[in-house]
């Protein structure tokens, strides 16, 4: 006979709802990101990293930092004009921005052609990006600091500037399981 058997029904049932409610805790405390479809390339980081530091150039031409978006979740997107992924990808990233975008979360796409704009301004354009502006990583310097392993690889940053996990590779970013990857980590900022 079972030690459970010998309780009263009123505090067997008070134990299950008891262990029920920890098992229900214990499913969101600490839960895994969701990883579903392209979303399975997504590699979480390890560890607690500020995203580098180093300046790169905006459409305008002028010098900022990752530090300027300091307070909303931004998906970093290193490409080329010359990299088919990078082109494939493009338009699922600014659906994404048009969807998602706002004071939260935005879409940043880093160019490391070396003409920077001059080279990825009438590309997007011939493209039919209009939703979305590219800065410019002509040294690649940015990327470098990332320790970016190639392209097109994206980084997801969090509102406090640390790394939260990388994608290398294309994906579709408009797609539900990464809106849903994208919320995960939006909302536990």
């Amino acid at each position: 006979m079972s030690w459970i058997a010998s309780l009263p029904v009123r505090k067997i049932a008070l134990a299950a709802l008891l262990a029920a409610g920890l098992a229900s805790q214990a499913g969101t405390a600490g839960a895994e990101p969701p990883q579903q479809g392209d979303m399975v390339k997504f590699v979480p980081s390890a560890e607690d990293r500020t995203a580098p530091d180093i300046p790169f150039i905006s459409a305008a031409g002028e010098p900022i930092k990752l530090d300027s978006y300091r307070g909303k979740t931004v998906l970093v997107n290193f490409w080329a004009t010359w990299c088919p992924p990078c082109v494939k990808e493009l338009p699922s990233l600014e659906r994404l921005n048009a969807e998602m975008g706002g004071p939260d979360f935005e879409v940043v796409l880093v160019s490391i052609d070396r003409g920077g704009a001059r080279i990825y301004e009438p590309f997007l354009e011939k493209l039919g990006i209009a939703g979305l502006r590219s800065a410019a990583d002509s040294k690649a310097a940015l990327m470098r600091a990332f320790k970016a392993p190639g392209l097109p690889t994206t980084y997801l940053i969090g509102p406090d500037g640390t790394v939260q996990g990388r994608l290398v590779g294309d994906a579709e970013w408009d797609s539900a399981a990464a809106k849903e990857l994208i919320k995960y980590y939006t909302s536990n900022s």
